[in-house]
């Protein structure tokens, strides 16, 4: 069955918003590596801190929205795993 215009166009704006999310998700999970890189040499308080925005530009906030978004990826990631573990998916036996 042929799809429409409207849906073609539909399908490939969310594949491109899933796109642009993954990528702040890339993004985010690369800025919490370098800050904890970095609070090794220079101690978190600073190396954190420049993770915080300094003005209300809407660019400032992509920075830690990024990061909010690796983390939460993370976190709902790490409880899929546990919960699959949990109800004992892991059966490596045909």
């Amino acid at each position: 069955m042929a799809m429409g215009v409207r849906s073609v166009v539909l399908q490939a704006l969310g594949r491109t918003a899933i796109l642009l999310a993954w990528a702040l998700v890339g993004w985010g999970a690369l800025l919490v590596a370098s800050a904890l890189a970095n609070a090794f040499g220079e101690g978190p308080a600073t190396a954190f801190a420049r993770l915080m925005p300094s003005d209300a530009s809407v660019w400032e906030w992509l920075g830690p929205l990024s990061v909010l978004l690796a983390l939460g990826a993370g976190l709902v990631g790490a409880t899929l795993a546990i919960a699959k573990r949990w109800r004992g998916g892991t059966n490596l036996e045909p």
